[in-house]
């Protein structure tokens, strides 16, 4: 039988799906990193056509038409067709500028999407926590309620020639006790099934069962982790952003170049030979536009600069706070674990000895109660201790 057992287990260990798995599917499938892929490859196209050349000019025209009769075009000797062609030839550096720019754009959807699978990672692993402390919780409800019948069954043994009114109140306590943790559990029961609806959509596949196992709560120092902030997504955004508007400009400085524009004509001629013109024109950059686009570009260069520094500082005070908060789970872990949970267990196992001799029922309720609360606080900080690193982890884009 338990050959069978164990065989069981194993089996249902080998089929559960754990969280890695689900973090390695969203990943690779989940429709908003998609989009985001996407978006990166439609970037390297504007990558590819930066440094182009704009597009050529291609003109025809029919010069002299006489109104009395504009389709002969034997009436006057100087009467020309002709095909022209202009191209504007960038000026030095512009077009390097431009490709500097779309390389920076492609960079920051880069960075937006390392952003977006941090805090996609971030909220898998947040919920598979929850299941964990679910799991956990419920386990202990169902001992609590088997634990709290098996009393309720030796009490009413002991006590069954009694009719005081002390044994009908200590088992009507008790059952009511019970009742409580019946709901508590059936709460459980739809809080798993609504997370695990939630990872579905986060992991973008089934679950049928989901194995957490959590590792030892390690906690690095503080400013080990204050040293990795520059390795946030949420920095490398910001940053990628400013460097997008750096180039920019770079490229408005280039503006008060002059352009020369290349023009070359065929001249056609009935009466005389037919000839080619050659020309150069220039865009002249004489009010003001070039030297108003550079001063816009360089105030939200800096508006970008601030925005980066407020974003570190930003991120380092809330590096703080979930540094605070996972410590707190840890220590609050520790103090259950280590000091509450072994003295109230020692009393709970001498009450429920008493219990079988008749002691007093009152007692064994009030003690499961503060029992449960005890290892439902233990599991609670736990499962808070790793959802903090989780969003710290994040934050420092540790995924």
């Amino acid at each position: 039988m338990r050959l069978w057992l164990l065989f069981i287990v194993f089996v249902a260990s080998v089929q559960a799906t754990t969280l890695q798995q689900l973090i390695d599917s969203a990943l690779a499938n989940h429709p908003s990193l998609d989009v985001a892929k996407s978006r990166i490859a439609a970037a390297d196209y504007a990558v590819q056509r930066a440094k182009n050349f704009d597009n050529p000019v291609l003109g025809l025209s029919v010069n002299d038409l006489r109104l009395d009769d504009f389709t002969n075009r034997s009436l006057e000797p100087m009467q020309t067709q002709a095909v022209t062609l202009s191209q504007k030839i960038p000026w030095f550096g512009k077009r390097e500028t431009k490709k500097a720019i779309e390389e920076a754009k492609k960079s920051l959807l880069f960075a937006s999407m390392k952003e977006a699978e941090a805090e996609l990672v971030a909220r898998i692993r947040q919920n598979g926590y929850r299941i964990w402390e679910i799991e956990r919780l419920i386990a202990i409800t169902r001992d609590t309620i088997a634990l709290t019948e098996q009393n309720i069954e030796l009490y009413e043994a002991y006590t069954a020639s009694s009719e005081s009114g002390n044994t009908h109140m200590g088992i009507m306590s008790a059952e009511l006790v019970k009742s409580r943790l019946k709901t508590s559990l059936s709460r459980f029961e739809a809080q798993k099934a609504q997370t695990l609806a939630l990872l579905e959509y986060l992991s973008f596949q089934s679950i049928d069962h989901l194995q957490v196992d959590l590792p030892a709560e390690k906690l690095l120092p503080l400013q080990k982790l204050k040293e990795k902030i520059v390795q946030s997504p949420s920095l490398k955004s910001k940053m990628a952003g400013k460097d997008v508007v750096k180039e920019k400009l770079s490229l408005a400085r280039t503006q008060t170049s002059i352009d020369p524009v290349l023009r070359v004509g065929y001249y056609q001629r009935a009466s005389y030979d037919d000839y080619i013109s050659i020309g150069v024109g220039f865009a002249m950059p004489v009010y003001g536009t070039e030297k108003s686009k550079i001063e816009e570009t360089r105030a939200n260069l800096l508006a970008q600069r601030s925005n980066v520094a407020d974003t570190k500082m930003r991120l380092t005070a809330k590096l703080e706070e979930l540094y605070a908060r996972a410590k707190s789970e840890r220590e609050i872990l520790q103090i259950v674990k280590n000091e509450s949970l072994p003295q109230i267990g020692h009393m709970f196992d001498l009450i429920r000895a008493d219990i079988a001799a008749g002691g007093d029922l009152y007692k064994f309720v009030d003690l499961v109660e503060q029992k449960l609360a005890l290892e439902a606080q233990a599991i609670l900080a736990r499962a808070n201790f790793h959802k903090t690193m989780a969003q710290i982890d994040a934050l420092l884009g540790e995924y």
